[in-house]
């Protein structure tokens, strides 16, 4: 049975994850495994890889960011995907900011969220992050980025 196969066929929008390494330099990676669990509290939920530098520095720091992509952003998603790329050259595709309480945000996202850590679950070789939104953006209204197949896909248009 090849689950990966099949999982692929689940269309799904694409995001990158921020958070800030231990020397308050940045850190980012694209995820497509992203949700929303709640609206009161708003609660988000990030899938992360448990032993990866996301998931260990998302624990360090206790907060995250989730980058909304849009469909002319598949040059940033191939570039946060590239686990051999630098780190930090990563950041040097897009208009990346840092909001006022110290997030690392997409100036031109389709949307942002800021989050406080509420809980780690463990799951297999993954770690569920749960988030409470502390800050949230709506920067432009454009079509999403869809990951489908292993393949990006402009969303559909506005």
């Amino acid at each position: 049975m090849d689950v990966r196969a099949v999982l692929a066929q689940w269309a799904t929008g694409v995001v990158v994850v921020t958070t800030i390494r231990e020397d308050g330099t940045r850190h980012g990676m694209t995820a497509s495994s992203f949700t929303s669990v709640a609206l009161e509290p708003p609660l988000v939920s990030v899938c992360l890889v448990s032993g990866g530098t996301t998931c260990r520095l998302v624990r360090r720091s206790g907060t995250f960011a989730v980058n909304m992509l849009a469909y002319d952003h598949r040059d940033i998603g191939r570039r946060f995907a590239d686990a051999n790329s630098d780190p930090e050259d990563r950041f040097a595709l897009g208009d990346w900011r840092t909001t006022a309480d110290g997030a690392t945000v997409l100036g031109d996202a389709v949307a942002w969220l800021h989050c406080t850590v509420t809980g780690y679950h463990p799951a297999g070789d993954h770690t569920i992050v749960l988030g409470r939104v502390s800050a949230a953006a709506t920067p432009r209204a454009a079509a999403p980025l869809i990951y489908h197949d292993r393949t990006y896909y402009e969303g559909i248009a506005r």
